[in-house]
């Protein structure tokens, strides 16, 4: 209790996150709703209020995705085959990005292509990285650009149904 209690004096006296931050810690990643002597409570994406002991967060690495601003980046990742045409790809997703309602157009859009390995096939990764005006639209912008992209993929029958992987991860 004691570990808790001096957790949470450092937490107060050094403010590396703040009530409304995004933070993670272990496997847990939401919004910070309370901090107090003992524990600090955050929101996760499924609106589960997790409990930490202060203890961990001053002893364990705690990333701060927003430190203070509403806006943060946000990466949707889409799973791609390898004969996509990446220059193509690249461009109708940063359309996506800047036409979205969510998207803090003075901040960067990236588009970025890694080989991954799913399934026992190789395939790119494709990350689109953009901030979002308000941290709250995290997940918002995460599901528009993800349906987004693939839609239009599909569309243009640039990949189709039964090659095509998509995720949103953070």
């Amino acid at each position: 209790m004691l570990k808790n209690i001096f957790g949470g004096i450092t937490i107060l006296l050094d403010r590396p996150f703040k009530v409304g931050d995004k933070i993670e810690i272990g496997n847990s990643y939401g919004e910070v709703l309370q901090l107090g002597l003992r524990s600090t409570r955050i929101r996760t994406a499924d609106d589960s209020i997790v409990t930490v002991p202060n203890s961990d967060l001053v002893s364990k690495s705690v990333s701060n995705s927003n430190a203070g601003e509403a806006n943060c980046q946000v990466v949707a990742e889409i799973f791609l085959p390898l004969t996509v045409d990446t220059e193509l790809v690249r461009n109708i997703a940063v359309e996506a990005a800047q036409i979205s309602q969510y998207v803090f157009l003075n901040k960067p859009i990236a588009v970025l292509f890694f080989h991954h390995a799913l399934e026992d096939r190789v395939y790119y990764r494709m990350r689109l990285k953009a901030y979002v005006l308000d941290i709250r639209y995290e997940f918002a912008f995460k599901s528009d650009m993800t349906e987004i992209v693939t839609r239009e993929l599909l569309a243009r029958g640039i990949v189709k149904p039964g090659d095509y992987y998509a995720r949103a991860d953070q």
